[in-house]
């Protein structure tokens, strides 16, 4: 061997050992799966000249996927032009070469061994190496695809195999090296949670309990801002903010950021991601962007806070990502992330807000629960109270327990006005809604809000345009069966009556004409049908009264309408009125048994929002035999009751009243504690 040749063999092989020492360096940087084996596979082709290197896993299907490449992939080169039964034997030689687990070069045409069916398809040398691959957090073990011209010597050819090698022995140091970052991470992850599940549960104060969820929940997930809301009733009020001492109710900020919650929540979605060049419906957006123009938050994600009331199995992380709410959940609150600078919402990410949001939905339901007991303000400041720590002496208890028997008796025997409440609006007697007749479009609007009308005056008229065309089709073809009679009625009186012909062409002529008779006596039946329906479109006020409905030119002309819509009402205002009162089914049963007890209709007084310092009084007409579903899907009974028109000034259609029912007396203490008796009995005694 000459010099020269001995001085490019080590040239080669100092190149060599430095690209496996540049990728050895790569792998124990905070460097990405993707960007390592994309290294992993350039300095592959480098050290060997190959023509291609491909990185495959196995997938669920006992298939390959391909995740890394650069240069040539034999199964999708046009220029070779692989058969299936080709691609087929090179997936199998993949197989094999996994099952084997050790390094091979695979001359063209050949395979493993004689008794392997796994061929390469290639006129080339390949280099099987398995490997193991780190993705999605996974080590699985892989197949590393070289694609070189054949080696001149066995020599080489091992040489080949070591340096290939060595570089799968650093690619399971590299799988080994992110295993240890994660399980760090997650170390320190877990140290976090149970700092933050130590602090979240450790109070029963519910302003507490929420900023401690704010605070505390903004360290674990290592966003900017967090931000905790209450759920009451179908509203969401803002409880605490991550940095904030106390929130200032009437700040703008604050409404916008209850009113987004609020809209969002109504989708019933696990979570919610705000995305800049995400679409959304209107009734998202306009809270969206009114928040964020105060905020100018550049990521904005919004969890429910939910409290588990029952025991479920443990579904899918994807599946409890994208499925809705479980029955077994209930929403009593949310929180809301935010980020102030540009930042991926990763899994780890999204993974830590889901965990603050379930341990502080449970926190602070705790907290609610414990708030919710009744008299807890009274048991609270005893609990704190120096008199609770004094040594109590038997003449203190027999004193405490004269005064307590002082307080039962008169709570007993004192009588007091016992009144169910309810809520209700001022209606005229003589009210009408005027509805669709046909499905059709809303041509003329003849009066406006205020109009007195009278009995059958048209209101509006609407027009259907397939009507039009039938009737004009109609009429075209009752013109035509005219014409077409008065040709039959000349043609028979020029005829000679003595003529064989001539008669035989009138008993022709004769039928036609009845034949065109009876097709015009059907087209003249349907011309009627069509004018009544014609005639239907015009609407018409079935009494005499005022139009009730606001801004009909807006809401109404030009638009279509469908059969049996609500188009207006129209009311006679000077007739009597009637006040229509909801009581809930749960308080109904009170005013029917003090109805059975009263021989003559109770009273009731109520007081007129617009006027609250004068109340009227009147007694009920009737109340409904069945219960229906109110504006919060709670169920209530209506109760008509009879009102002095006279008496009430600035009577207004849809006032809104707040009504009382007068049910006799009862002791003072079941006027003030009934609803407590009511819980106990329901929830303790179950009836």
């Amino acid at each position: 061997m000459t010099t020269d040749e001995s001085s490019s063999i080590e040239n080669v092989w100092q190149e060599i050992e430095e690209l496996v020492m540049g990728l050895a360096q790569i792998s124990r940087t905070e460097i990405s799966s993707q960007r390592f084996y994309s290294e992993l596979v350039e300095r592959a082709i480098q050290g060997l000249g190959a023509r291609g290197a491909l990185l495959w896993i196995p997938d669920s299907h006992r298939d390959f996927e391909l995740i890394e490449q650069q240069g040539l992939n034999p199964e999708t080169d046009p220029i070779l032009g692989l058969s299936q039964e080709q691609v087929h034997r090179h997936r199998m030689l993949l197989n094999e070469a996994l099952l084997e687990n050790e390094p091979a070069s695979i001359a063209a045409g050949t395979g493993l061994s004689a008794e392997h069916q796994g061929k390469n398809p290639l006129s080339e040398n390949l280099i099987l190496c398995p490997v193991r691959v780190m993705r999605d957090s996974v080590a699985s073990i892989g197949i590393l695809e070289i694609i070189h011209s054949a080696p001149r010597s066995y020599a080489a050819q091992e040489g080949y195999l070591r340096f290939i090698s060595a570089l799968c022995e650093i690619s399971e140091d590299f799988c080994q090296h992110q295993q240890l970052l994660k399980l760090q991470e997650l170390e320190t992850l877990w140290e976090e949670f149970e700092r933050f599940s130590e602090h979240v549960h450790l109070h029963l104060d519910t302003q507490q309990t929420a900023y401690i969820i704010a605070n505390e929940g903004r360290l674990l997930i290592n966003c900017d801002r967090v931000s905790v809301l209450q759920r009451s009733g179908s509203a969401y009020r803002l409880l605490a903010a991550s940095g904030v001492e106390s929130i200032e109710r009437r700040s703008e900020s604050v409404q916008r950021l209850e009113t987004l919650v609020n809209r969002i929540q109504a989708l019933n979605r696990p979570y919610w991601n705000w995305e800049a060049d995400q679409n959304y419906p209107p009734q998202i957006t306009e809270p969206l962007h009114a928040y964020l123009d105060l905020a100018a938050s550049r990521s904005l994600m919004i969890f429910p806070l939910k409290h588990i009331t029952q025991e479920s199995t443990e579904p899918d992380k994807n599946t409890r990502l994208h499925d809705q709410s479980s029955p077994a959940e209930q929403t009593i609150g949310a929180i809301v992330v935010e980020q102030f600078h540009e930042a991926s919402a990763g899994q780890t990410f999204l993974d830590r807000s889901l965990a603050v949001a379930r341990h502080g939905g449970t926190a602070l339901y705790n907290a609610l629960q414990y708030e919710s007991f009744p008299f807890f303000p009274v048991l609270k400041f005893w609990s704190h109270s120096p008199v609770r720590k004094r040594q109590l002496t038997w003449r203190k208890l027999a004193t405490a327990g004269v005064v307590l028997a002082v307080i039962a008796a008169l709570l007993i025997l004192i009588p007091a006005d016992f009144t169910i409440e309810g809520t209700g609006t001022l209606q005229p007697v003589d009210q009408q809604n005027i509805f669709a007749t046909a499905d059709g479009i809303v041509d003329q609007i003849l009066v406006q809000q205020g109009d007195e009308v009278t009995q059958d005056q048209t209101l509006l008229t609407l027009r259907d345009s397939e009507l039009e065309l039938e009737s004009s089709r109609v009429r075209g073809e009752i013109q035509t069966v005219q014409k077409r009679l008065a040709v039959i009625q000349a043609a028979r009186l020029e005829l000679n009556p003595t003529d064989a012909d001539a008669l035989q062409r009138a008993n022709r002529l004769t039928a036609e004409q009845e034949e065109l008779n009876e097709r015009l006596k059907s087209l003249t039946e349907q011309r009627t049908l069509l004018k009544n329906q014609q005639d239907a479109l015009l609407l018409k006020s079935p009494i005499a009264g005022e139009v009730l409905t606001w801004d009909l030119q807006e809401k109404l002309l030009a638009r279509p309408v469908q059969r049996g819509q609500r188009l207006l009402t129209v009311a006679h205002l000077a007739g009597p009125w009637e006040l229509k009162m909801q009581v809930p089914d749960s308080e109904v049963g009170h005013v029917l048994e003090a109805q059975r007890r009263s021989e003559t209709p109770l009273n009731v007084s109520f007081l007129l929002l617009t006027d609250p310092d004068q109340t009227y009084t009147g007694t009920i007409q009737s109340i409904a035999a069945t219960a229906e579903p109110d504006q919060e899907g709670t169920p209530a009974v209506q109760i008509t009751v009879k009102l002095d028109r006279e008496a009430i000034k600035g009577l207004r259609p849809g006032a809104s009243v707040l009504p009382q029912i007068d049910c006799g007396q009862r002791s003072l203490g079941y006027v003030w504690l009934r609803r407590l008796w009511e819980t106990v009995q329901r929830e303790v005694f179950l009836f």
